[in-house]
């Protein structure tokens, strides 16, 4: 794993800095679970001024983490840090309002590639064959020779969520879970609970609105015997593809343009299998939106400033060329 001899050398004739550990819009568990451990690594290794910064929000599925956090978690900070480090973020878009003067040292530490805009760091550790950025850190603190149970704990359930539980996991995964497993014998029920959404009322009213919105604004598109769902809302984008999968769609894709243009596909697992890969269509989107894309193969994302609709088109003819070429 290449930058990891780098950060190791850099960590340790490093005396006296200040730390801020950055997580993309709506931080999930593995972004936030990432920088959670990573924070308590620098605060056993005797860094004492550590923050932990998150663009706009944390996802509900990540708020529990917080619990394991050692440090402040801020939303949107003013960086006046000496080192930043920047955990599961492609772009720099990725984290606006946040940012960055030109002076910090940046260390990237991420799973995912970004080939039109990428983050220049001073340090980058990215590993595109991990299913996740949690076991980049793994690597990391076998290397650096840590390991505490909350900090498992935390990127424990960054690997079971950016894997939908294992769904999207390869030999790397379960060979990283194992080793974690075999030094604290936890169970995965408790990190299942972990990562269990949080909400309120008002929040589960306004789920519900979305969705049956997105199902008002439902266009069904049918290319040979593939269902495709398209939706707009103003909110929850990804809970609608999930929804519009559960309903009998092959591929869903939501749009919102609200407060900038932000896109969420979902594809079913017997297309993943055949070859589709929604993280790359993304990235062909990012430049189109004025922003930036990527993801998984069956479950990708896109943020930027304009062109929704120009930007679905893409979306559309990418998937139907798959699906020409694979039938």
């Amino acid at each position: 794993m290449k930058g990891k001899i780098r950060l190791k050398r850099f960590l340790d004739g490093l005396e006296g800095k200040s730390f801020l550990l950055l997580c993309h819009h709506n931080a999930d568990p593995d972004s936030l679970g990432s920088a959670i451990a990573f924070a308590r690594f620098l605060r056993a290794k005797g860094f004492e001024r550590v923050r932990i910064g998150v663009a706009q929000s944390v996802s509900s599925y990540a708020k529990r983490l917080l619990t394991l956090s050692p440090v402040p978690v801020e939303r949107n900070p003013v960086v006046e840090e000496d080192v930043v480090v920047i955990f599961d973020t492609s772009s720099l878009e990725q984290l606006e309002p946040i940012e960055i003067p030109k002076e910090k040292l940046v260390v990237l530490i991420d799973h995912h590639v970004e080939k039109e805009k990428p983050i220049k760091a001073d340090i980058a550790v990215v590993d595109s064959s991990r299913t996740s950025t949690a076991e980049i850190v793994w690597e990391l603190f076998k290397y650096f020779g840590f390991a505490d149970e909350e900090s498992i704990k935390a990127l424990l359930a960054g690997i079971v969520t950016d894997t939908a539980n294992f769904r999207f996991a390869n030999s790397k995964t379960f060979k990283a879970v194992s080793e974690m497993l075999e030094r604290f014998p936890l169970q995965m029920g408790e990190i299942f609970q972990l990562v269990a959404p949080v909400s309120d009322e008002n929040t589960d009213n306004a789920k519900r609105m979305a969705v049956l919105k997105a199902c008002q604004r439902l266009e069904i598109r049918k290319f040979r015997r593939y269902v495709i769902a398209i939706s707009k809302v103003s909110a929850y984008e990804s809970l609608a593809c999930k929804v519009f999968l559960q309903l009998g769609a092959d591929v869903a894709i939501v749009g919102s343009e609200k407060k900038g243009v932000r896109i969420s596909a979902r594809a079913k697992e017997n297309l993943v299998k055949k070859g589709l890969h929604l993280g790359k269509i993304m990235e062909k989107v990012g430049p189109i939106i004025d922003g930036s894309g990527g993801g998984h193969a069956g479950a990708a994302g896109a943020n930027g400033k304009a062109n929704l609709d120009k930007a679905v088109k893409l979306i559309l003819k990418e998937i139907e060329k798959f699906l020409r070429e694979v039938d």
